[in-house]
């Protein structure tokens, strides 16, 4: 029997909508099955809204499960447990605080022999009680076999060694956008800072700007917007934005390396965004994308690209592709995490 098939692997994770984690969940997904690995995702709990991570893992014909549907206790971490024991998988990968602390504790729980991977996201420094659990994460790391992080900056958080490994996506299936909407894709979330956008937008009256996303700073926005910024709220089927957008702008105040940018340049489309996270190791200025050190700065960015020829469009669109295809594919990045899995 193949190696890797007879090795099961599990993604586990909490997820209520779908942000970057679940995009990178998805594509870790995808990668895995396209290399033979026996991959499996799992939810810690249901919740009463529509789970969009699930409706893409169908899609995919990628298995999971939710832990209340096979184990006979409501306790998450018990049923946990519980399944664990009955069906022995090999390695937990787990991704968010809530699925890192509970598999991290689980090793140390007898019968339950598997090997435990975090991989650490979040780069901003949460309030209140998700600032205990974060912390928590964190500072329990040292139970994990290998410990990951998106990005140079999240792992400086992290008080023992971790590995940066790129974000990546499966690149096969995608084609180039011919859009030409400048556009914010994200949450409405102070660290994403959608008020910077509104803020390029109303500085270029003479443009259009599309905001996909929706949070907890939509009210806001929809008070103070001015004529040229659409907000098209939250969006369940990204294939079909992806399509309509010319230029992404990112003005976020905290990041890692978003997939949301991954995802636009294997499709083409540049990004316009502040020096913030690591996409400075992502965006050369002008060759794939553009950079710059203050969000107000991306006003003169923004007006640039809305001028030039379609040919100097092509050839930002080429150079961010091939970045995308040569240095951030599942194909680039699946091996080497094999290696973390099973040696």
């Amino acid at each position: 029997m193949n190696k890797l098939i007879a090795n099961k692997v599990w993604l586990l994770l909490d997820s209520l909508v779908f942000g970057g984690i679940e995009t990178y969940v998805l594509e870790l997904a995808r990668g895995l099955l396209s290399h033979d690995v026996n991959v499996e995702v799992i939810f810690i709990q249901r919740y009463e809204q529509s789970n969009q991570l699930a409706l893409q893992l169908a899609k995919y014909q990628i298995p999971f499960f939710y832990l209340s549907d096979r184990s006979s206790t409501n306790n998450p971490f018990y049923a946990l447990i519980q399944v664990v024991k009955d069906e022995k998988p090999s390695v937990i990968h787990s991704h968010g605080y809530k699925a890192s602390i509970f598999s991290k504790l689980l090793v140390c729980v007898p019968g339950c022999n598997v090997r435990q991977i975090s991989t650490f996201h979040a780069g901003e420094t949460p309030k209140g009680r998700v600032w205990f659990y974060d912390t928590l994460d964190r500072y329990t790391s040292f139970l994990s076999k290998h410990r990951f992080a998106v990005s140079e900056k999240v792992a400086r958080k992290i008080p023992y060694p971790a590995l940066v490994l790129n974000n990546f996506l499966n690149v096969g299936d995608l084609h180039l956008s011919l859009g030409k909407q400048i556009a914010f894709i994200g949450r409405l979330s102070h660290e994403k800072a959608p008020d910077h956008f509104l803020r390029l937008a109303q500085a270029s009256p003479n443009l259009s700007f599309h905001c996909y996303g929706s949070g907890p700073m939509e009210k806001i926005l929809k008070a103070k917007k001015s004529h040229n910024l659409k907000l098209h709220g939250h969006q369940i089927e990204m294939n079909i934005v992806w399509p309509k957008v010319g230029l992404l702008v990112i003005c976020s105040r905290y990041e890692g390396l978003p997939m949301a940018a991954l995802e636009a340049m294997a499709r083409g489309i540049p990004i316009a965004t502040v020096d913030v996270g690591d996409l400075p190791k992502l965006v050369i200025h002008g060759n794939n994308g553009f950079i710059v050190d203050h969000y107000s700065q991306l006003s003169d960015v923004i007006e640039r690209w809305s001028t030039m020829s379609s040919q100097q469009k092509e050839s930002l669109s080429q150079h961010a592709k091939q970045t995308i295809q040569e240095h951030y594919s599942s194909d680039v990045m699946i091996p080497t995490i094999l290696g973390f899995y099973f040696t």
